[in-house]
């Protein structure tokens, strides 16, 4: 396992992590939704237990997943990752790289078949199948355990978007702008309170509790080798309105998830509105909510005790399902 505290963790994904990546992680794009071409990112276990697919959230990409990537496999699990389109190096719809534009949710949960489908079932045969999904990636986990329930085995969604919150805007006024935004055809302009990314790191109003993380993150995303693929930093109206149909839908669907479902709530959430959990905690047949009460959005982004009870509690659940 990776290292829980600040002073080691740095020293160790440099070494022991970016080592197993090169050894053991294969990257390549498979053919989603109408052909697109999709990045995922592939190690698979010599003696798995099980398979875990891993969907991030909005403007996320596969380095904000290395640490837990690498933990899953250590404890006996092969791992597949997808870069949901608009994200890394999967296909844009916009020319704008720091910016993500999707028309329905629908394209994303398609993607995520077409994963499943291509590349991890036919590498997987006769293994358990567990979806690990974060944020903007819960909301498309959640619509696709409820529109294509036989795949998975069990699911954790990890602060999943599940209710939307806009920061001080209030949603009321996003309804409205994002109304407005389809008669006066603004698809493709920026969504409200979004922001172009200019390259300066902001720990202190991030997602994240662990600094040496957020740096390690935050390093590709300005390197010049990265190409400007992981500056993800808003998204576009087009994308507002797809978002809060996908959240309105899969909460009214809730009751037909009927795997073994751990909702992760953090307890300092700023970015996404843990109503939207509660809710669907009490809709699904067979789900349980636990809270981290010090965690900020990104619990995999927290350190020392909590960080640690995270581990403790996805890695207790997916072996309770084996």
């Amino acid at each position: 396992m990776v290292p829980f505290d600040e002073v080691k963790y740095r020293n160790f994904m440099d070494t022991v992590v970016r080592s197993w990546l090169k050894e053991h992680v294969s990257g390549s794009h498979f053919s989603g939704y109408q052909g697109k071409p999709i990045q995922y990112y592939l190690a698979v276990h010599p003696d798995a237990k099980a398979v875990i697919v891993m969907v991030h959230g909005f403007c996320e990409f596969f380095a904000k997943f290395h640490e837990p990537a690498y933990n899953f496999y250590e404890q006996g699990y092969s791992i597949c990752f997808i870069e949901q389109r608009g994200h890394g190096r999967s296909w844009r719809a916009v020319p704008e790289l720091d910016r993500v534009d999707v028309t329905d949710f629908t394209e994303y949960v398609e993607d995520l078949k077409a994963l499943l489908d291509q590349i991890v079932l036919p590498q997987t045969k006769g293994q358990k199948h567990f979806l690990y999904a974060h944020s903007m990636g819960g909301a498309v986990g959640a619509l696709f355990l409820e529109r294509h329930p036989e795949y998975f085995d069990a699911a954790v969604l990890t602060s999943p978007m599940l209710k939307m919150t806009f920061g001080n805007t209030p949603l009321w006024q996003v309804k409205a702008l994002s109304g407005i935004s389809r008669l006066l055809r603004w698809n493709d302009r920026q969504m409200p309170g979004g922001q172009d990314f200019d390259g300066k790191p902001d720990f202190e109003h991030s997602a994240a509790l662990s600094r040496a993380r957020y740096d390690y993150q935050f390093e590709p995303r300005i390197d010049p080798k990265s190409q400007n693929r992981y500056t993800m930093n808003s998204g576009t109206f087009r994308w507002v309105r797809a978002a809060m149909k996908a959240t309105e839908e899969l909460q009214a669907h809730a009751a037909s998830i009927q795997i073994p479902l751990l909702i992760c709530q953090a307890g300092h959430d700023a970015f996404v509105d843990n109503e939207g959990q509660n809710q669907l905690a009490s809709a699904a047949r067979n789900a349980r909510l636990v809270l981290f009460p010090e965690a900020k959005h990104e619990i995999y982004n927290s350190f020392g005790q909590t960080l640690a009870d995270y581990y403790d509690t996805l890695l207790t659940f997916y072996s309770q399902q084996l």
